[in-house]
């Protein structure tokens, strides 16, 4: 049974000697399998089995004869040996290397029979465990290798410490809630551009409340006139009045409210006059 086997096998081995149609540039190179004088009949008939495993599992295989090259599209070489014990176990041993330096790739794969009628079933269970192994062996050389990143060393920077910037805000009694207001809104407004409120700075704005008024109604609204002046050491930069339009609310919204929307009104008209005049102000 095995002879006739060997026959069938040995046909499909000169099928797969042929040249391949299109080369693909990940074949994989099958050397007939080393054995003992008594067992080298099975060496390519063994190979035979391993590549029409491959073939069908999409691999473009090459067979390799005793006296022949490994063409250059071989990207691995399958290669192994047969041998039997005194107590007639037959071991199939597969090894894969990469065909540029030789080096043993993925893991050694073995399969047993007992006695050499079986050696069939030994080689099937050995083109069964090769494929996937080839297959994520391909796939690990097709890999590119992307060149290592040096490391990218970041510069923390401290930030600039604080200019100090004197306050002088008032307001009238009936104006209060836009005081209370403008004195919330100034700090964080002044510490964007690298201020902050303090006493003793060489720049010194003064806010001071002309006018705040409320229309209650369905929509309330406010107005206000504010005079501002920025005097940076003994200079002064700015001195005008900043008169804003209605301030629209919101139905039924508290008066703190309508004065903080109100206060940031006035720092937004403020804010291209001070940039005008000082330089670093955004």
């Amino acid at each position: 049974m095995f002879a006739i086997r060997i026959c069938v096998i040995s046909l499909v081995l000169a099928a797969l000697w042929a040249p391949a149609r299109a080369e693909s540039g990940d074949a994989v190179a099958l050397l007939p399998l080393d054995a003992d004088a008594r067992l080298t009949i099975y060496g390519q008939p063994v190979a035979s089995e391993i590549a029409r495993a491959l073939v069908q599992g999409g691999v473009e295989v090459v067979v390799v004869g005793p006296k022949m090259a490994v063409p250059d599209r071989a990207k691995l070489i399958v290669d192994g040996t047969i041998s039997a014990s005194k107590a007639d176990v037959v071991t199939l041993t597969l090894r894969l290397r990469n065909r540029i330096d030789g080096t043993t790739v993925g893991p050694k794969i073995e399969a047993t029979a007992q006695g050499l009628p079986n050696i069939d079933k030994a080689a099937s269970e050995l083109s069964a465990k090769i494929l996937p192994i080839v297959k994520a062996q391909l796939a690990a050389l097709n890999t590119p290798v992307l060149p290592e990143k040096p490391p990218v060393h970041v510069a923390v920077v401290a930030p600039d410490a604080l200019q100090a910037m004197t306050l002088e805000l008032t307001a009238p009694s009936s104006a209060e809630p836009l005081r209370a207001a403008l004195a919330d809104a100034v700090t964080p407004w002044v510490a964007r551009n690298n201020y902050e409120v303090k006493t003793g700075g060489k720049l010194a704005l003064t806010l001071e409340v002309k006018r705040y008024s409320v229309t209650n109604g369905k929509i309330p609204y406010a107005t206000a006139r504010v005079k501002v002046k920025v005097v940076d050491g003994g200079t002064k930069l700015f001195d005008r009045v900043v008169v804003t339009n209605s301030v629209l609310g919101d139905k039924d919204i508290a008066l703190d409210a309508l004065a903080k929307r109100t206060a940031r009104e006035v720092l937004d008209i403020l804010r291209p006059h001070l940039r005008r005049v000082i330089g670093a102000w955004r």
